[in-house]
């Protein structure tokens, strides 16, 4: 993503359109500071990427069952069936 630019909410207000474009098309993301906090403004494609990492990561999150895992062979044998993969 890169070092967000930081940008004044006046700055942001008089370059709003110009802002928008350089952040749409690869430009850095830009930080606006406001009194209830900091506000982020991202690309529709980092925001896509950081929603696909934040699932592939929460996959992760729930403990592994044993009882459940299937044994290599028997995948083997399942796709050998399947598909008649001669070695």
């Amino acid at each position: 993503m890169g070092i967000p630019k930081i940008t004044k909410q006046t700055d942001l207000r008089d370059n709003l359109y110009k802002t928008l474009e350089e952040v749409a098309t690869g430009g850095p993301p830009h930080l606006v500071p406001t009194k209830n906090g900091e506000v982020i403004i991202i690309s529709r494609q980092e925001y896509d990427s950081i929603l696909l990492e934040k699932e592939f990561l929460q996959e992760f999150q729930n403990p592994i069952k044993f009882e459940e895992l299937t044994e290599a062979s028997e995948v083997f044998k399942k796709l050998d069936k399947k598909f008649g993969f001669k070695k």
